[in-house]
């Protein structure tokens, strides 16, 4: 049994390859407040940056869908998107021992922000932190499932007419329930033949869900997909296929996504257990009172995964990574070094 010390060094020195967070919610709670005042946007109830996150409340989707709103709504200008990225990169991810993200992006969360301006903000923050910090990063724009098919087309067109060497995929996110992925098939259709990567969240709906988000839509991970492990059928295709899945323990936990929300993270077990491909990341750090590393202290604690359990983890991401063959290469050589270096006190004898 490792000690809450030794849990401690493991998590804080671990590799981590970043696949599911998100840049809006990444956002830390007084750079929303500063950004909010620039913009002459009055918050509710005359919220701070102590009390603009209720992460208890966010067992309610759509509370939290809200709030997420809000801070996007924030968010406005070539410098705001350079900043919250840098910020997320540096701050939310190097300082962790991220060494690679791949950032869900959500252009409809700015209405009325012009594509173009988002992705240069955007991208100049992410070319510093790299100088500043050694992160790598790319981009995955998402497609808010609870704006209309047309909607989500147009935007793949837009992407398409506009591209950008970051920009290497689409995702599916907001609720579930309200948007099915298969009214989202004409998009994902087009963003394939464009030579776009494609994933899909599904936390809330039934599993078939996942093989729709498979076969229809042609993606080749997915977010979530906790339920995956109430049907042994899919269950066993998706071990067989190594279907990555990219969970997200704090966040789910309190959505009651992944469990009841009791802290035990017993779905993600599952899903380890069954031999599926896990990678582990925070969703959306801040606004769930989390951070990269806290995500992983969380299963150590709850399920007792030592450094072999969780250097796994990051070593699925890398395989999950959207990177080519020699970028994946590196990756796996930087983490095999830093891992290697966890191990070494692990290994003399007492």
């Amino acid at each position: 049994m490792s000690t809450t010390a030794e849990i401690e060094r493991i998590v804080r020195g671990l590799p981590k390859v970043s696949l599911h967070c998100h840049l809006i919610g990444s956002v830390q709670a007084a750079t929303l407040v500063e950004l909010a005042a620039k913009h002459g946007v009055v918050l509710d109830g005359g919220r701070t940056a102590e009390n603009l996150f209720d992460h208890a409340s966010y067992e309610d989707l759509d509370e939290f869908l809200r709030v997420l709103d809000v801070a996007g709504s924030v968010i406005r200008d070539v410098d705001d998107f350079h900043r919250v990225t840098y910020e997320s990169l540096t701050a939310g991810g190097a300082a962790h021992n991220v060494l690679y993200r791949e950032i869900f992006l959500s252009p409809p969360g700015h209405p009325g922000i012009g594509y173009r301006t988002i992705i240069d903000g955007v991208r100049a923050g992410m070319r510093d932190a790299e100088t500043d910090t050694g992160i790598r990063s790319n981009l995955i724009v998402g497609l808010n499932r609870n704006d209309t098919p047309g909607a989500a087309t147009e935007l793949v067109e837009t992407m398409i007419a506009n591209p950008y060497d970051e920009v290497i995929g689409i995702g599916l996110d907001y609720s579930e329930m309200i948007g099915p992925p298969e009214k989202f098939w004409k998009a994902f259709r087009l963003a394939g033949e464009a030579g776009l990567q494609r994933t899909a969240h599904s936390e809330s709906g039934p599993p078939h869900n996942i093989e729709t988000i498979l076969d229809l839509l042609g993606c080749s991970r997915v977010d979530h997909g906790y339920h995956v492990v109430d049907d042994p059928d899919i269950t066993r295709r998706c071990v067989e296929e190594r279907i990555p899945f990219t969970c997200t323990p704090v966040s789910s936990d309190i959505g009651r996504y992944s469990g009841s929300g009791d802290g035990s993270h017993l779905r993600i077990k599952q899903m380890v257990d069954a031999g599926l491909l896990v990678t582990i990341d925070s969703d959306d750090p801040p606004m769930f009172g989390t951070d990269p590393t806290n995500d992983y202290r969380a299963l150590a604690h709850a399920l007792g995964y030592g450094l072999d359990t969780l250097a796994s983890f990051t070593d699925n991401a890398i395989e999950a990574s959207w990177l080519d063959a020699d970028g994946k290469r590196d990756l796996r050589q930087r983490a095999d070094r830093m891992v290697a270096d966890l191990a070494a006190p692990l290994m003399k004898t007492p």
